[in-house]
């Protein structure tokens, strides 16, 4: 049994030692036995004071040993430990040691400063750095001078820059890497004025490589007025060298695009033409064969618009330019020129267009007057008849363009606009219904088919109102 203590810190010294930020503890050098602990160690620990007293230190540092000394923990300097606490829950602590006189014998004042969160972050700063390390994309610190040189890069900016080390790096002045030496020189003053800048450069490798780099840089001062730029660079040489192909492809489809709305249009029409002179120069067995010929004339004539329509979308590199469209003003004139090229046709709007305007722009007409096309000349009746309506709530305009023709199977319901196909290899009946999805899609609005009653399809558009 441990004998009574007699050791503690008793009169004036008393309030002090209480008053402390810090835990304190006071115990002997050799057998680490507490004699005493002021109110902050109390609190940080949960133990009463009359629990602490007597226990030796070792028993109170939560990855300790029975076997422990008090030097084991900590006898001079500072150590970091993990401390116990009646909950259990540990908490780290810096301990710090120095040998003291008390009341003529020689004890260990240890103060007990708690540093659980300031671990933490420095375990996430490791984390952060170690992260750094390994990121895939160029990091660096560098001076904000115009010769200025790197002050830190990771193993990354090694690589890009195809440097022999990272010390011959950090030797290097920073717009050297720039294929244009200027470009890091305005780079930073458009830094400075804005604290952030992003903007793509071409840099040239210590082995006089080139690569184009995306660099993103913060622009900081320091309160020696020093400034610098923390930055990251990634190499999206690839990402160019896509986006230059995706650019030659554009130009040639757009001249395919002029090929096929002028010349080929132009020939076609000349077809036609000669088709009319023979209306009175062929027989009546002949007839047929002339008709094929105009009919199919004017269906190629109408696919160069579709398609001209199409890739004026496809190609569009800002994306639509979205307007507040007069939904009855378009759908009645597409209504009125399907009557005028289909005259075998019964084609109707039935009851009122509401007044509304929606979100689209001029193309919409492109997205009814198919739907109109498709109801047409995909029927199986000598004299189709096709019934528009057309509805509004307080957030959405819905139009539907029912047919009687041979209707639309189930399992073709969803593939009939070449959704998620590539519009020329889908299983949907043409480049119309791709281009009716697409504008739809991008007005942010939704077409689908629903079965007409008794036979027939019901194509449905519904957009947003403006």
């Amino acid at each position: 049994m441990t004998e009574p203590l007699t050791v503690g810190v008793e009169g004036g010294y008393r309030e002090l030692f209480d008053h402390v930020s810090d835990g304190l503890l006071v115990h002997e050098p050799d057998s680490g036995v507490v004699h005493d602990v002021n109110d902050r160690f109390v609190e940080l620990s949960g133990f009463d004071r009359d629990e602490l007293v007597g226990r030796r230190v070792t028993d109170l540092v939560a990855d300790g040993h029975p076997s422990e000394t008090a030097p084991s923990v900590v006898d001079e300097g500072t150590v970091e430990r993990r401390m116990k606490r009646r909950d259990e829950e540990p908490f780290w602590a810096e301990l710090s040691a120095s040998r003291i006189d008390l009341s003529g014998e020689p004890c260990v004042l240890t103060t007990v400063r708690d540093v659980t969160e300031r671990r933490r972050r420095r375990n996430e700063l490791a984390r952060f750095e170690e992260l750094v390390e390994h990121v895939p994309t160029g990091i660096f610190r560098a001076a904000a001078e115009p010769d200025g040189t790197f002050l830190e890069v990771n193993p990354t900016m090694v690589e890009l820059f195809d440097a022999h080390s990272k010390a011959t790096l950090l030797s290097t002045e920073v717009a050297k890497g720039y294929a244009d030496p200027t470009d890091w020189v305005e780079f930073l003053d458009e830094a400075a004025d804005g604290g952030v800048r992003t903007e793509k450069f071409e840099f040239r490798t210590h082995t006089d490589e080139a690569f184009w780099g995306l660099v993103t840089v913060c622009y900081f001062e320091n309160a020696d007025d020093d400034a610098y730029v923390d930055g990251a660079i990634k190499d999206v040489t690839q990402t160019r060298e896509h986006q230059r192909v995706l650019e030659e492809q554009n130009e040639r489809l757009e001249l395919l695009n002029r090929i096929v709305r002028h010349d080929i249009r132009n020939d076609i029409q000349l077809v036609e033409g000669m088709t009319d002179l023979l209306d009175d120069a062929v027989d009546e067995a002949a007839r047929p064969q002339l008709e094929t010929i105009r009919s199919r004339s004017q269906h190629v004539i109408e696919l160069t618009d579709v398609m001209g329509d199409l890739m004026e979308t496809l190609l569009s590199e800002t994306g639509p330019d979205l307007e507040p469209t007069n939904l009855s003003y378009v759908l009645d004139r597409e209504v009125r020129e399907a009557v005028s090229a289909y005259p075998d046709a019964t084609i109707r709007i039935r009851g009122n267009v509401p007044l509304v305007e929606v979100v689209a722009n001029d193309m919409l007409g492109s997205v009814f007057g198919n739907l109109l096309n498709n109801a047409v000349q995909h029927s199986d009746r000598a004299e189709p008849t096709v019934t528009v309506t057309a509805e509004a709530d307080d957030e959405t305009a819905t139009v539907r363009i029912a047919d009687d023709g041979p209707g639309i199977d189930d399992d073709r319901k969803e593939t009939v606009f070449g959704k998620g196909e590539k519009g020329l290899d889908s299983e949907g009946t043409g480049l119309g219904l791709y281009l009716v999805y697409t504008l739809v899609e991008e007005y942010g609005g939704d077409v689908w088919v629903e079965d007409n009653d008794p036979e027939g399809s019901v194509f449905v558009v519904r957009l947003d109102r403006a």
